[in-house]
Formats: C-alpha cells, structure tokens, sequence
C-alpha cells in the first residue's frame, strides 16, 4: 500500500486538541457550566486531509484489519479535523441495527434523502438493493425487512422469513376527503418487528401503524384527529412532523407521538392506555430503558431539549399537560434534543444534535458521556450488549466497545468507551471506508 508513515503534525495536533476538550469538558462539569466560553478552534489540518484521504483508500484497499489498525493509530480520526470534508459527503446514516452474527445494517440517507440499505461484515461491505428500510426487534433477535412493498419478518440465520406481514396502503384507515388527497411517496422512518415476529409498528410521515398478519391499524392520527381534519374548510393531506414510536422489550406497550400533542402510550395490541405531558415544546423521541420499567420519552425546542423518564407502572393513572410533575415522571436530561437512542446495560444511551452521548439511568444519573461528533441520527445495541453503532449526519457511523473503558487519547468524554472502528459512508467515496 502507499506509504502511511504517521505525519507528527496530524498526530500531535488531534492528540492535543483531544486534550484540550476533555480538559474543557472536566472544568465545565465541574462549575456546571457557570460562566464557560467556548472552546479554542480546533487545529487547521485541512492541507493534510488529501494526503489523508489518499492514504486511508490505499489501507482500505488491503481489506486488511492490522493494516487499519495501524493507519488509525498514526491518524487518528477527529470529528473536528474532517470537517471541511463534510459539505460535499456528509448524509444521514436512517437506521442502524445488529445482525445476530455480529453483522451490521446501516441506511445511508435520512429518511426523506434517497440512500441504499449496506451489510457491513468485518472489513467487507456489500449493498442490499430490494431491501428500503430495517428495523430490529427489542430483544435484537429478529429482523424486518422492507422492499418491494413487502413487510418481511426474519430470524439469525435463517434463509427464509418466519412472517410476512401487510404494509400500510396510502389510504389506511382515511376518511374519504383525506384519503383523495392521500401522497403515495410515504417513507417508511421507523420500522420495529415485535419479539414474538408477529407484530410491527411502522413509522411514515402520514401515521403510526400496528401491522399484524391479520390487518393493519392505525395508531396515529386517531380517528377522531382525523376527523377533525377531513372537516377543516381547506383540509390538507396527513403529514406528521417529528414523528417517532418505540416498542417495549416485553412487547406490552408502545409509545409514540409527534410534533403536535402529547406522548401517547398505546398497549401491544393497539389500545390507547395514556398521554403524558412532554417537558419541551414538542414530542420528538421515545425509547424503552433496557429493563423495559421505564419508557423515556423527549421533546424539544430548537436544538435543545428534556427528556422523561416514566413508570410502566404509572400507565393506568396517568394522564398529565405540558410540563406537568407527576410521582411516576423524573426529568432525566435535562438538555438535549435527542434524535437516536440504544439501551445499555442499566440504563439508556441517549444521542443528540450537538453529536454527545450521554448514557443515563431510569433516576437521571449520568453513566458516561463522550463526544463523537454531529447530529446523531441512528444508533444500535448488538444482543450481546458489547458494540454500540452510532451513526451521525456527518455520514459516519462509530463502533464502539461498551466493555471498554479505555478510551483512545483522541477521544473526548466522561468515562468515555474505546471506539474500535468509525465507517465514512461519504458521498464522493466509491465505497464505505473503514478508519
């Protein structure tokens, strides 16, 4: 390959410029941030990021894991540094989620982008052209696979699906004046196969919907906002904004919601059980915590954000306004606009617009924070509870290892875990690349 010999510059720039931020991070946490100004610039690198860029191909070419390795510990990566790359690669990475065997799945795109759905198996990657949208069951033992307007259930290994279930018709459950004036580009966002494969919530812009192999229905918008809709003078068709489910690990609940309204809890068959105030302006994440006896629930303003943490338990007797304190709520981040999550081992990993992951408890103790960089968009626990997939707007997607509290001296957090490995899916590159 070409030679990648470490350029020192690169190296002890990143390494210093880490420093300083954990430095800035440590003092901020310490005061509470009363009265921090920003951090200094980052480094100016861009005359290197040819060389780099060069560089990283050739080791990519070796489809060689120690080859990476030792291209990765003599350039370190950094958000920061690559950034003037960003204007012409950056993408969303829509959904992430882990395959029993340890292979990854990666929607390059946000859901409204065009994008292509990657297996990642090791070093090697290869595209799935009949496949649109994923999605992972809670326990992370099945997949949904959807193309080709077909909703497909499928377990490990297995060569075949073990349940193809009905995918929503643009017209589902639509008063007729709503119904002619139904859009048919509707994207699938989210896609969420139940534990027992018989069930799937999917997330578009015009709904929330249960499918099962007997019939579909609609969650959100209820009847009756529909309704309300078709009656308007100048009714326009359904599109949701900020629209969102989870499903839980037991599979007895589903939250979901939208721009416009409160939470809303829905039991695993489809009846609507509660709503619940949200701490922010407007309803933007749902997530389960890993134990599945709290459901974490954000809402945002701008690019800031709270997020809840609610009781199960709580479900039959709740019923709370914006802002409203109840026994069963606790506010357990206080901040963040939170775009993607992934349950760790006691507790909840919460991803937001300014490219932190703050790992939280159901009480709102902080685990462990770290910093990989840009909006986060989609992230992934493997079933064994050891890799967290990040991907972020930048159109990068970190691996990292939860079993791993020595971070790497380029990286910048709290407790921060080692990241093993970061893919650049990137625009203007032939193919992903592994750094």
């Amino acid at each position: 390959m070409t030679d990648s010999s470490p350029h020192p510059h690169w190296q002890t720039a990143v390494h210093a410029y880490a420093r300083h931020l954990n430095d800035y991070v440590a003092r901020g946490d310490a005061c509470d941030w009363e009265g921090m100004g920003q951090p200094d610039d980052p480094p100016e690198l861009s005359p290197l990021l040819p060389l780099l860029m060069e560089q990283l191909r050739a080791a990519n070419a070796q489809r060689d894991a120690a080859t990476l390795a030792t291209f990765r510990s003599q350039w370190p990566p950094l958000h920061e540094a690559t950034q003037p790359l960003l204007e012409d690669n950056a993408q969303g990475i829509g959904a992430l989620a882990w395959l029993p065997d340890g292979s990854l799945l990666v929607r390059t795109g946000a859901w409204y982008e065009p994008g292509q759905v990657w297996m990642v198996r090791g070093l090697e990657t290869r595209t799935l052209p009949d496949v649109a949208m994923f999605g992972a069951s809670p326990d992370r033992q099945l997949i949904a696979l959807a193309g080709d307007g077909r909703l497909r259930i499928m377990r490990g290994g297995e060569p075949g699906p073990i349940a193809e279930l009905p995918l929503p018709p643009r017209d589902e459950a639509l008063p007729p004046t709503l119904a002619d004036l139904a859009e048919d580009d509707a994207v699938i966002q989210q896609l969420i196969p139940f534990n027992d494969g018989l069930r799937a919530v999917v997330v578009r812009a015009d709904g929330v919907f249960l499918c099962r192999q007997d019939g579909i229905q609609r969650l959100l918008p209820t009847a009756a906002e529909l309704q309300e809709q078709a009656d308007d003078e100048d009714p326009c068709p359904v599109r949701l904004d900020m629209v969102h489910a989870a499903v839980s690990p037991d599979g007895r609940w589903i939250a979901c919601g939208q721009q416009d309204g409160r939470h809303r809890i829905f039991d695993g068959h489809g009846q609507a059980v509660c709503e619940i105030g949200p701490h922010g302006e407007y309803p933007h994440h749902a997530a389960f915590f890993a134990d599945g006896r709290q459901v974490a629930l954000n809402a945002c303003h701008f690019y800031n954000g709270a997020t809840i943490a609610v009781d199960i338990d709580a479900f039959d007797r709740i019923d709370t306004d914006f802002y409203e304190d109840h026994p069963a709520v606790r506010v357990v981040d206080p901040g963040g606009r939170i775009y993607a999550s992934a349950p760790v081992a006691g507790g909840l990993v919460l991803g937001d617009a300014y490219g932190y992951l703050r790992a939280v408890d159901a009480t709102g103790t902080l685990l462990w924070k770290q910093h990989v960089g840009s909006t986060l968009s989609a992230m992934a626990t493997s079933a064994d509870g050891r890799m967290l997939a990040v991907g972020s707007f930048s159109g990068t997607v970190h691996l990292i290892d939860l079993h791993s509290a020595e971070a790497n001296p380029e990286q910048v957090g709290a407790r921060a875990h080692r990241e093993v490995c970061r893919w650049l899916f990137w625009k203007q590159e032939a193919s992903p690349l592994a750094w």
